[in-house]
Protein backbone atom coordinates (compact mmCIF):
# COMPACT_ATOMS: atom_id res chain seq x y z
CA UNK A 1 0.00 0.00 0.00
CA UNK A 2 1.29 3.68 -0.98
CA UNK A 3 1.90 5.86 2.05
CA UNK A 4 -0.09 9.09 2.61
CA UNK A 5 -2.76 8.54 0.23
CA UNK A 6 -5.73 11.51 -0.06
CA UNK A 7 -8.73 11.25 -1.84
CA UNK A 8 -9.62 15.19 -2.65
CA UNK A 9 -11.89 17.12 -5.22
CA UNK A 10 -10.11 18.10 -8.02
CA UNK A 11 -8.90 21.64 -8.07
CA UNK A 12 -8.52 23.89 -10.59
CA UNK A 13 -4.41 23.96 -10.35
CA UNK A 14 -4.55 20.16 -10.90
CA UNK A 15 -6.60 19.71 -13.85
CA UNK A 16 -3.89 19.55 -16.46
CA UNK A 17 -2.00 17.04 -14.51
CA UNK A 18 -5.34 15.56 -13.75
CA UNK A 19 -6.23 15.03 -17.88
CA UNK A 20 -3.16 13.94 -18.09
CA UNK A 21 -2.66 11.21 -15.50
CA UNK A 22 -6.47 9.73 -17.01
CA UNK A 23 -4.61 9.52 -20.68
CA UNK A 24 -1.68 7.88 -19.15
CA UNK A 25 -4.13 5.42 -17.22
CA UNK A 26 -6.35 4.47 -19.78
CA UNK A 27 -4.05 4.87 -23.00
CA UNK A 28 -3.67 0.61 -22.83
CA UNK A 29 -7.50 -0.35 -22.39
CA UNK A 30 -8.28 -2.66 -25.05
CA UNK A 31 -11.25 -0.56 -26.78
CA UNK A 32 -8.63 2.76 -26.94
CA UNK A 33 -5.79 0.27 -28.22
CA UNK A 34 -8.88 -1.05 -30.44
CA UNK A 35 -10.27 2.97 -31.39
CA UNK A 36 -6.74 4.59 -31.66
CA UNK A 37 -4.82 2.19 -33.85
CA UNK A 38 -1.41 1.81 -31.02
CA UNK A 39 -0.23 3.23 -28.25
CA UNK A 40 2.62 5.84 -29.34
CA UNK A 41 2.86 9.21 -28.42
CA UNK A 42 1.29 10.99 -30.41
CA UNK A 43 -2.27 8.89 -30.26
CA UNK A 44 -1.58 9.16 -26.57
CA UNK A 45 -2.13 13.64 -27.01
CA UNK A 46 -4.95 12.96 -29.13
CA UNK A 47 -6.13 10.61 -26.17
CA UNK A 48 -5.68 13.43 -23.46
CA UNK A 49 -7.12 16.04 -25.79
CA UNK A 50 -10.15 14.00 -25.96
CA UNK A 51 -10.26 13.56 -22.26
CA UNK A 52 -9.60 17.61 -22.00
CA UNK A 53 -13.19 17.82 -24.38
CA UNK A 54 -14.91 15.76 -22.45
CA UNK A 55 -14.14 16.93 -18.82
CA UNK A 56 -15.06 20.78 -20.18
CA UNK A 57 -17.86 19.97 -22.58
CA UNK A 58 -19.61 17.28 -19.89
CA UNK A 59 -18.64 18.81 -16.29
CA UNK A 60 -19.09 15.92 -13.56
CA UNK A 61 -17.47 15.35 -10.12
CA UNK A 62 -13.90 14.55 -10.20
CA UNK A 63 -11.84 13.56 -7.48
CA UNK A 64 -8.10 12.95 -7.13
CA UNK A 65 -5.98 10.16 -5.53
CA UNK A 66 -2.69 11.37 -4.85
CA UNK A 67 0.37 9.53 -3.33
CA UNK A 68 2.65 12.03 -1.44
CA UNK A 69 1.15 15.02 -2.99
CA UNK A 70 1.24 13.12 -6.52
CA UNK A 71 -1.84 12.83 -8.33
CA UNK A 72 -2.36 9.22 -8.81
CA UNK A 73 -5.56 8.45 -9.89
CA UNK A 74 -8.37 9.93 -11.11
CA UNK A 75 -12.32 9.37 -10.65
CA UNK A 76 -14.80 11.29 -12.35
CA UNK A 77 -19.01 10.94 -11.78
CA UNK A 78 -21.43 12.49 -13.67
CA UNK A 79 -25.28 12.78 -13.09
CA UNK A 80 -27.28 11.54 -15.80
CA UNK A 81 -31.24 12.24 -16.73
CA UNK A 82 -31.04 8.83 -18.98
CA UNK A 83 -30.53 7.71 -22.19
CA UNK A 84 -30.11 10.73 -25.02
CA UNK A 85 -32.54 10.56 -27.88
CA UNK A 86 -29.40 8.64 -30.53
CA UNK A 87 -31.06 10.67 -33.40
CA UNK A 88 -30.22 14.07 -31.77
CA UNK A 89 -26.69 12.86 -31.51
CA UNK A 90 -23.76 13.62 -34.45
CA UNK A 91 -21.40 12.13 -35.93
CA UNK A 92 -18.02 12.99 -34.47
CA UNK A 93 -16.83 15.80 -36.61
CA UNK A 94 -12.76 14.34 -36.76
CA UNK A 95 -11.10 13.17 -40.34
CA UNK A 96 -9.88 9.84 -40.59
CA UNK A 97 -10.30 6.59 -39.82
CA UNK A 98 -10.55 7.06 -36.27
CA UNK A 99 -12.79 9.35 -36.05
CA UNK A 100 -15.19 7.00 -37.52
CA UNK A 101 -13.82 4.55 -35.20
CA UNK A 102 -14.92 7.05 -32.46
CA UNK A 103 -18.33 7.30 -33.84
CA UNK A 104 -19.07 3.71 -33.98
CA UNK A 105 -17.50 3.10 -30.19
CA UNK A 106 -19.21 5.81 -28.47
CA UNK A 107 -22.87 5.59 -30.32
CA UNK A 108 -22.56 2.06 -28.88
CA UNK A 109 -22.06 2.72 -25.47
CA UNK A 110 -24.54 5.86 -25.59
CA UNK A 111 -27.32 3.04 -27.25
CA UNK A 112 -26.58 1.08 -24.15
CA UNK A 113 -27.10 4.28 -21.74
CA UNK A 114 -29.97 3.31 -18.67
CA UNK A 115 -33.22 5.50 -19.46
CA UNK A 116 -33.62 6.24 -15.93
CA UNK A 117 -31.36 8.71 -14.13
CA UNK A 118 -28.67 7.84 -12.36
CA UNK A 119 -24.90 8.65 -11.26
CA UNK A 120 -22.61 7.69 -14.31
CA UNK A 121 -19.53 6.34 -13.26
CA UNK A 122 -16.50 7.25 -15.79
CA UNK A 123 -13.75 7.47 -16.74
CA UNK A 124 -11.23 6.08 -13.50
CA UNK A 125 -8.12 4.87 -13.71
CA UNK A 126 -4.42 4.95 -11.53
CA UNK A 127 -1.56 5.15 -13.14
CA UNK A 128 0.37 2.43 -14.13
CA UNK A 129 3.28 2.00 -11.28
CA UNK A 130 0.27 2.33 -8.48
CA UNK A 131 -2.28 0.04 -9.57
CA UNK A 132 -2.95 -2.65 -7.30
CA UNK A 133 -2.20 -0.68 -3.98
CA UNK A 134 -5.91 -0.48 -3.33
CA UNK A 135 -5.85 3.25 -4.93
CA UNK A 136 -8.92 2.16 -7.11
CA UNK A 137 -10.63 0.51 -4.08
CA UNK A 138 -10.20 3.68 -2.56
CA UNK A 139 -11.96 5.78 -5.27
CA UNK A 140 -14.90 3.28 -5.55
CA UNK A 141 -15.79 3.68 -1.78
CA UNK A 142 -15.93 7.25 -2.08
CA UNK A 143 -17.90 6.96 -5.09
CA UNK A 144 -20.20 4.65 -3.00
CA UNK A 145 -20.31 6.60 -0.64
CA UNK A 146 -21.37 9.57 -2.73
CA UNK A 147 -24.19 8.01 -4.40
CA UNK A 148 -25.29 6.05 -1.41
CA UNK A 149 -25.90 8.86 -0.09
CA UNK A 150 -28.54 10.21 -2.05
CA UNK A 151 -29.72 6.83 -2.47
CA UNK A 152 -28.99 7.03 -6.49
CA UNK A 153 -28.15 3.66 -8.60
CA UNK A 154 -25.09 3.65 -10.62
CA UNK A 155 -23.73 2.94 -14.51
CA UNK A 156 -20.57 2.23 -15.80
CA UNK A 157 -18.83 0.67 -19.21
CA UNK A 158 -15.88 -1.12 -18.82
CA UNK A 159 -13.50 -3.04 -21.62
CA UNK A 160 -11.14 -4.45 -19.17
CA UNK A 161 -13.10 -7.80 -18.43
CA UNK A 162 -10.77 -8.65 -15.35
CA UNK A 163 -12.16 -5.39 -13.45
CA UNK A 164 -15.65 -6.96 -13.68
CA UNK A 165 -14.96 -8.78 -10.45
CA UNK A 166 -13.99 -6.04 -9.14
CA UNK A 167 -16.43 -4.25 -10.20
CA UNK A 168 -18.93 -6.73 -8.35
CA UNK A 169 -17.11 -6.44 -5.06
CA UNK A 170 -19.25 -2.70 -4.52
CA UNK A 171 -22.19 -3.82 -5.79
CA UNK A 172 -22.06 -3.57 -9.41
CA UNK A 173 -23.61 -6.27 -11.87
CA UNK A 174 -23.49 -7.06 -14.97
CA UNK A 175 -26.51 -5.87 -17.05
CA UNK A 176 -25.45 -6.23 -20.90
CA UNK A 177 -22.25 -7.01 -23.21
CA UNK A 178 -21.28 -5.75 -26.88
CA UNK A 179 -18.39 -6.47 -28.84
CA UNK A 180 -16.86 -3.21 -30.26
CA UNK A 181 -13.52 -4.19 -33.05
CA UNK A 182 -13.43 -7.17 -31.64
CA UNK A 183 -12.78 -5.89 -27.85
CA UNK A 184 -15.90 -7.42 -25.50
CA UNK A 185 -17.46 -4.49 -23.32
CA UNK A 186 -19.46 -4.63 -20.28
CA UNK A 187 -21.78 -2.35 -18.81
CA UNK A 188 -22.82 -2.76 -15.45
CA UNK A 189 -25.50 -1.26 -13.06
CA UNK A 190 -25.42 -0.99 -8.94
CA UNK A 191 -28.38 -0.17 -6.97
CA UNK A 192 -28.16 2.38 -4.30
CA UNK A 193 -27.42 0.54 -1.05
CA UNK A 194 -28.71 2.00 2.22
CA UNK A 195 -26.59 2.32 5.40
CA UNK A 196 -28.63 0.31 7.98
Amino acid sequence: MTDKLTISFLEKPDFQEAIRVISIAMEQNPVNIAVYQGGAESLRKTFERDFLELFSDLPGIVFTCKADGQIVGVMRMRSCDGRDDLDKQDDIDEPGDIGRRKSIWLKDWASRDPQEPHWHLGPIGVLPGYQRKGIGSKLLRRFCQEVDACLAPAYLETDELQLVPFYEKFGFELVAESEIFGVKNSFMWRSPIREG
